[in-house]
């Protein structure tokens, strides 16, 4: 969501790092392995034609900016649209946004996506890659927020308290939803199941199910960059007649990153051949 092949010993992984060294010197200055990680999350979702060189960080940075701008711009029109297809809308568009960003920057567009690929280990992206991606993901969804207001003249806030429900229960939902969320994406998009033609499908899919299932309990944004993308553009709606509370706030930012982590716990414990693949190479 390194292109890994179906079988470690099937076919053989096309390496840019390993196969082009000249074209390391093209790369962005990151040293050892750090350089390694930050390469290798490229190629999690394509095998390409032929070889080229490794996307700069400049173009995967703005790629999660704009795949995370269009899906949470999808979410503010949608909402303030009050159509009933709308967990729809925002599935599509966050496949879309997936199959065209992918191959450049993994096309997480979701901070909790990004922790989740980050715990899961295997050389994907290094803690660096990943605050970068989380901070231009932030930004896109931010921009969106206010690009939504802009364009609908209404707005919204995540707050369970819309939904007359409990702090519990948003927690809960948003917890499991996001972790659900998380699960497919390490599973069709970095997995030695990848690559494969229905990632970008099936994380899509994984939103729609998520928001249908819950959408009567919870406002389902199962993405910190929806929240505060909509939170804050909120807030400068005068019209507003209710802005996040704190606890709200907690709810929509952090059940989200736990879902993450055991994600990527419940991946590390089904997928333990993948880890003894990568020990046995160190």
């Amino acid at each position: 969501m390194s292109s890994i092949p179906r079988s470690m010993h099937a076919r053989p992984h096309i390496s840019i790092m390993e196969d082009a060294p000249h074209l390391r010197s093209s790369q962005f200055s990151v040293s050892g392995n750090n350089k390694r990680q930050s390469q290798r999350v490229v190629d999690i979702i394509v095998h390409h034609r032929e070889e080229v060189r490794s996307p700069l960080l400049r173009e995967r940075l703005l790629a999660e900016f704009v795949g995370t701008f269009f899906l949470v711009l999808t979410v503010g029109v949608a909402v303030a649209s009050k159509t009933d297809m709308a967990p729809v809308a925002i599935g599509l568009m966050l496949a879309v946004q997936i199959y065209s960003f992918g191959a450049v920057s993994g096309g997480f567009l979701n901070p909790a996506v990004t922790l989740a690929v980050l715990l899961s280990r295997r050389d994907k992206i290094s803690p660096q890659i990943s605050a970068l991606y989380m901070a231009v993901q932030f930004l896109g969804g931010v921009v969106a927020g206010f690009m939504a207001f802009a364009g609908t003249e209404t707005s919204f806030c995540f707050d369970y308290a819309v939904m007359s429900k409990s702090f519990g229960t948003s927690f809960e939902l948003e917890w499991f939803f996001s972790m659900a969320l998380c699960g497919v994406v390490l599973a069709a998009g970095t997995s030695n199941d990848a690559p494969n033609q229905y990632f970008g499908f099936a994380i899509g899919c994984s939103v729609i199910g998520g928001a249908l299932a819950c959408g009567g309990f919870d406002q389902c944004s199962f993405n910190p960059a929806v929240t505060v993308g909509m939170n804050l553009a909120n807030y400068a709606n005068s019209n507003s007649t209710i802005n996040p509370s704190l606890g709200a706030w907690f709810v929509f930012i952090f059940a989200p990153f736990v879902g993450a982590a055991l994600a990527a716990a419940v991946f590390r414990g089904t997928r333990g051949n993948e880890f003894e693949e990568v020990l046995s190479k160190e």
